[in-house]
């Protein structure tokens, strides 16, 4: 059998595959979190004394043992560093609550950055990177303008991402990450019931001195 017909195809084939776009590598890192690890906010303590001048004169926890929450109780995350680095972050039940958000802490050999995934009120996700990398001769700041933020409420995911130029294409980022919501019911007096929960997505519980962190996660 001639070789010829096999000789051109390869020729012809060739330039073709020069021009498939480069295959976007990636490390992908996932956390499991244990189920019903979820922690109320204690307004009796220290806390409802900051925030509304009324607290207990004896000292209580900030936190307490919420197992029935599920909007804020994190199951699982998945970090994946590449050129956009994606988070994604699942909950046991994320059911729609008016008040939602996480509050991320995105760690560079370079710096720390805070990254908002929070819910908008028509219940479509935005996001906030900080602080703004600084370039130029002036040194200006320039923010992060693509990142992208999406609620899925079937798979009670909340998916953040951002370029990782945001945060100076490093080598490797490590990520703390606490889910926090709040409900406000009026009450027939004309007063309020404040209840707030917080998940800690790295940790089994929650403290107010410090935060769990993923493993470092290398770019692909």
């Amino acid at each position: 059998m001639s070789l010829r017909p096999v000789a051109r195809l390869v020729a012809a084939l060739v330039p073709a595959l020069l021009l498939l776009p480069a295959v976007a590598h990636a490390e992908t890192v996932t956390v499991e979190d244990g189920a019903g690890d979820a922690r109320a906010l204690n307004f009796g303590s220290d806390l409802g004394g900051f925030l509304f001048g009324e607290s207990s004169e004896e000292e209580q926890p900030l936190f307490l043992h919420a197992p029935a929450e599920v909007a804020t109780d994190v199951v699982r995350t998945t970090v994946q560093h590449a050129r956009r680095i994606t988070v994604t972050t699942q909950f046991r039940d994320l059911v729609d609550t008016m008040d939602h958000s996480l509050d991320m802490l995105v760690v560079t050999p370079d710096g720390r950055f805070s990254l908002l995934a929070d819910k908008g009120p028509d219940g479509t996700g935005y996001g906030l990177l900080m602080p703004p990398r600084f370039s130029g001769e002036g040194k200006r700041p320039r923010f992060c303008r693509t990142v992208r933020v999406r609620y899925d409420y079937v798979a009670d995911t909340v998916t953040a991402s951002f370029p990782a130029a945001c945060v100076g294409d490093p080598r490797w980022i490590q990520l703390g990450s606490y889910a926090t919501r709040l409900q406000v019911t009026p009450l027939g007096d004309g007063s309020v019931n404040v209840a707030g929960w917080v998940d800690d997505a790295f940790r089994a519980h929650v403290s107010e001195r410090s935060r769990g962190k993923s493993p470092r996660v290398h770019r692909g």
